[in-house]
């Protein structure tokens, strides 16, 4: 992952510069660059990574902290975050397939992310998506947005969602047995059961406290 984004002798910033496929599923993969997710994703990695080189008393690396320090920061138009950097028409052409530019702060602890700006995002989101054109596995992702937002009546909306792409048969199972729904709701459910780092000390923190909710919950370990 340090040997990965590609370093801008001018500006000294690292970037992750096309070709690139990601999360999304929805771009041209030949101008992707710097896109939001992953560039979150790396840095939760680099810094991962580098925890664990204390854990296992291993001495720095220059080269890896480099890297985490000087990777370019989450693409921002309008002061909104948007997929990529550079992208045009992001809220009427991008504006469907996994919400990913906002799962930074979700199934993501949120680095590199300004959860003013995300906020703003999440609004316009929620605004502008082409909800007909989403998977399974995009309301979960929603939902734990909306709970590390303190929104939990939007979580909770997002996981009782009847779409076509994310209903259950008599089994239980996700449309067409699409797993990544499932595990996607669960962890959702987890997630709101159980909190985050940071999340407040109460019980079922990410439920909401507007009295019609009776939930029981136990064993569940705050996520990051």
């Amino acid at each position: 992952m340090a040997s990965y984004p590609v370093l801008d002798s001018i500006t000294g910033t690292y970037n992750l510069d096309p070709p690139l496929f990601i999360a999304s599923e929805n771009t041209d993969h030949t101008i992707t660059k710097n896109p939001a997710f992953e560039l979150s994703y790396w840095r939760y990695g680099l810094r991962t990574a580098i925890e664990w080189r204390k854990r296992m008393q291993m001495p720095d690396s220059t080269a890896w902290n480099s890297v985490l320090e000087n990777l370019a920061p989450l693409p921002i138009n309008d002061n909104k975050y948007v997929t990529y950097e550079g992208i045009t028409d992001m809220w009427t052409r991008y504006n469907y397939e996994h919400p990913m530019l906002i799962a930074t702060y979700g199934m993501l602890p949120g680095d590199g992310v300004d959860t003013a700006i995300l906020r703003k995002t999440y609004s316009e989101v929620l605004k502008t998506w082409n909800f007909d054109r989403t998977w399974g596995w995009d309301y979960p992702v929603f939902a734990m947005i909306a709970a590390r937002l303190n929104k939990p009546e939007t979580a909770i909306d997002m996981l009782m969602h009847n779409g076509e792409h994310f209903s259950f048969n008599t089994l239980r199972y996700n449309s067409w047995v699409y797993f990544p729904g499932n595990g996607g709701l669960l962890s959702a459910i987890a997630m709101m059961a159980g909190g985050w780092d940071g999340s407040p000390d109460t019980y079922a923190p990410d439920f909401p406290k507007n009295g019609k909710w009776n939930v029981k919950v136990e064993g569940f370990r705050k996520m990051r």
